[in-house]
């Protein structure tokens, strides 16, 4: 049997090399390479008014969010979002105000007409910072099938104690697992979301143009034909993130720190940390080899947890203020800010500002000895 290198990766027996950071999925075929490599052109692509952006937008291509260390991964934008909260089961994205991301640039046909980006709709009782998540390992999340998700519901512990993960829905009643809040359940629909959404590009699953805070935008400000993509094409950039492989895991090659990687990783389990933050799940059965019945690293059970009062912003859907969905850890030692909001600087920094349901185990890793610390902290550069 394979040897394990802290649990994580096999050694001592043949096994499939892992791609480089962003390149594709191991074990496609000919013709699905063929579709990661024309839908990397689209997410590539740089609109301009002429061809459809705008005139309210977030950025002008998806690689312009989508870029750090490389294509698909993050980006230093950070969007702003707001809805309404009117109790427990009642949760307004204000669409009759042009809806819950709040663009913030206009193209120079709008600014003439003294627009200059989308505000906060009156109605909204809350809003929210928005950071640019990596896309990476995306397909392999899509695969996982919404029985697994479920099967984590509840109390991870056992005992019903402090912790208790739930699904969101959409509004079809399948499973979210795409969003800070797992608002959106499935890889076409986040992709085809984006186009008008965060570029204001529209397609033929959205052929109108966002509102101006529920105005429409003057006529005169839109020179492209409606709509601005094909479905093709959203299909597209949808193959190319679901081709797009996980980050590589990291491998110390040094004694020491591969020492204190293996502690780092035993706290975690002692911490509590992997009761929400699951290190991995499998998918289901697939026609893609590739994502058939494959191990997935992500860190998550992708269920909403009430992370306290002080990180609360908007809902969406059934996710309130408090609540979201447990960050994918997955590509984490690529990241530059943390948090839903990029407000935290290291890693460090957000584990001491949860709160809710994690109240406990950042509690515990507070108590910590310096040395335990740089122990976890060196296990999480692993992932």
């Amino acid at each position: 049997m394979c040897a394990l290198i802290l649990g994580l990766l096999p050694v001592g027996c043949q096994t499939l090399k892992q791609p480089e950071l962003g390149e594709p999925l191991a074990d496609l075929t000919r013709a699905q390479r063929a579709q990661f490599q024309e839908g990397k052109k689209i997410f590539q692509r740089v609109f301009e008014p002429k061809d459809g952006l705008g005139p309210l937008f977030n950025g002008n291509s998806c690689a312009e969010c989508h870029e750090k260390p490389v294509v698909g991964g993050v980006g230093d934008e950070v969007e702003v979002h707001a809805t309404r909260f009117e109790g427990p089961y009642s949760c307004d994205p204000l669409f009759q105000e042009g809806g819950p991301v709040i663009q913030q640039e206009a193209t120079p046909l709008l600014k003439a007409k003294g627009i200059e980006k989308e505000q906060i709709p009156p109605s909204a009782t809350a809003q929210a910072r928005r950071s640019t998540p990596p896309v990476f390992g995306f397909g392999l999340v899509d695969a996982i099938p919404e029985s697994t998700i479920l099967s984590h519901e509840g109390y991870p512990d056992g005992r019903g104690e402090a912790i208790s993960g739930r699904a969101n829905r959409t509004i079809d009643g399948r499973v979210g697992r795409f969003g800070r809040k797992a608002a959106v359940a499935a890889l076409m629909d986040f992709n085809a979301g984006a186009f008008p959404q965060e570029m204001g590009v529209t397609t033929p699953l959205s052929p109108v143009e966002e509102t101006i805070n529920g105005t429409p935008v003057p006529p005169d400000t839109d020179p492209a034909p409606d709509p601005e993509i094909t479905v093709e094409d959203i299909e597209k950039v949808t193959a190319f993130v679901r081709y797009l492989a996980p980050p590589p895991r990291q491998v110390f090659t040094d004694s020491q720190d591969r020492y204190l990687a293996g502690r780092g990783r035993k706290l975690f389990e002692y911490l509590k940390c992997s009761l929400c933050h699951i290190p991995k799940m499998t998918t289901g059965p697939s026609a893609v080899k590739a994502l058939n019945r494959k191990t997935v690293w992500l860190y998550s059970d992708l269920l909403l947890h009430d992370m306290g009062s002080q990180l609360a912003d908007i809902c969406l859907e059934q996710a309130h203020p408090a609540e979201f969905r447990t960050e994918l850890l997955m590509g984490l030692r690529y990241r530059e800010q943390f948090l839903h909001d990029g407000s935290a600087k290291t890693v460090r920094e957000a584990i001491e500002r949860h709160g809710g349901e994690a109240r406990y185990s950042r509690d515990k890793f507070k108590a910590l000895r310096d040395r335990d610390k740089n122990a976890l902290l060196k296990f999480l550069e692993t992932i």
